[in-house]
């Protein structure tokens, strides 16, 4: 491999390891505060960081068209909310969604 495209390769590889720690950082929360108050709103941290890298980095999301950027941004972002309204709202949403 040549030298420059090693160095190219670097930042994704630096990411990468990156969202490899924070899936095992999720991991050990995940069973160290099993059922705690409160995990929620780590994991939804993390989920909004592993996308955040993820876009920068893997779709390069700020060189793309500004209607894939928005929906790119309005996906990371809808889903830590939606797992927090989850958790903060779940027995009402059970309950206004079963049959």
């Amino acid at each position: 491999m040549h030298r420059e495209s090693a160095a190219a390769l670097a930042p994704l590889v630096k990411t990468w390891l990156g969202l490899l720690a924070l899936t095992g950082l999720s991991l050990v929360l995940g069973h160290g505060l099993h059922g705690q108050a409160g995990l929620q709103w780590l994991v939804a941290a993390l989920l909004w960081l592993k996308g955040w890298l993820v876009i920068h980095h893997f779709i390069e999301a700020d060189s793309a068209h500004p209607l894939i950027r928005r929906v790119l941004y309005g996906f990371i972002t809808i889903t830590p909310a939606l797992l927090l309204v989850t958790a903060l709202f779940g027995r009402q949403l059970a309950r206004l969604t079963t049959l």
